[in-house]
């Protein structure tokens, strides 16, 4: 059986109004019910247990899971499910209050680890599923990294990368409620760049350049991402390579904002 762990660390900075108390926004209530609560209801009947990893946030109501001290943001809640739990984990974050059951199921269908893909390209990397025993194999390497969560996918082996038009989900299942005014404001409307499911299967490049490989195996992994339509995960890598070209920032900024990358830094 699976367990559900809600990422609820955050600080929330980007929900508060200025002049008003501060809320909590796992807690902010969306169509009667607080957001936590709605994602849990997701995936209730396909799960054995729901936990929820609070950070420094208080959330009454679930079984708690403390960051692991090596890490830091939501990869510090990954490694400490790791640690403590045997089974099949899926992860998402508090603030996804319309997310469905079939977007759980679909990643549950699926052997090893899995994310989805938004139709432009943008990967929901906080809404996932793996095994304990794959995640154990990068978290190494993720710690040599200092810890983001799309690292997960690109240092695993495999990754089957869901598409949300081929399970006909509504890209609002997905949506991350950063702003109150991301509640009431209509979908906004992208190109169509990922629209059937894709499996890889490799020896990961980041792995082999972590390693000790040259750059020249990154970007043999920002062509594979670029052909197939998974643009933030491109991003990332084109991050690793701006180390030594700054130019190549503007690129991976331009991808983000085109994505919907709203934490992009200019």
């Amino acid at each position: 059986m699976a367990v559900l762990v809600i990422l609820a660390g955050g600080l929330s900075r980007r929900f508060q109004r200025p002049g008003e108390p501060w809320v909590n926004k796992c807690l902010y209530p969306v169509e009667g019910r607080p957001m936590i609560y709605r994602v849990a209801d997701a995936a209730r009947d396909l799960v054995s247990r729901v936990y929820v990893a609070p950070g420094r946030n208080k959330i009454e109501g679930f079984p708690s899971i403390d960051d692991d001290p090596e890490f830091s943001g939501p990869v510090a809640a990954v490694a400490s499910a790791v640690a403590g739990l045997s089974d099949t984990l899926l992860f998402a974050p508090c603030d996804v209050p319309f997310i469905s059951r079939e977007v759980f199921a679909a990643l549950l269908e699926q052997r090893g680890t899995a994310v989805f893909v938004a139709p432009n390209g943008l990967v929901e990397s906080h809404i996932f599923k793996a095994e304990p025993a794959d995640l154990k194999k990068v978290l190494p390497f993720l710690r040599q990294r200092g810890g983001r969560l799309d690292d997960i996918f690109r240092l695993s082996s495999s990754v089957t990368y869901l598409s949300v038009v081929e399970h006909s989900i509504p890209p609002r299942a997905l949506k991350n409620i950063n702003f109150r005014e991301d509640l009431s404001t209509d979908e906004e409307s992208y190109a169509e760049v990922f629209t059937r499911d894709l499996r890889i299967e490799w020896e990961p490049p980041l792995l082999k350049y972590i390693k000790g490989g040259s750059r020249e195996v990154l970007w043999e992994e920002l062509r594979v991402y670029l052909e197939n339509g998974l643009f933030s995960m491109a991003a990332h890598v084109i991050d690793d390579l701006a180390v030594d070209n700054k130019r190549l920032k503007l690129i991976s900024e331009g991808i983000k904002r085109a994505v919907g990358l709203k934490k992009a830094s200019l």
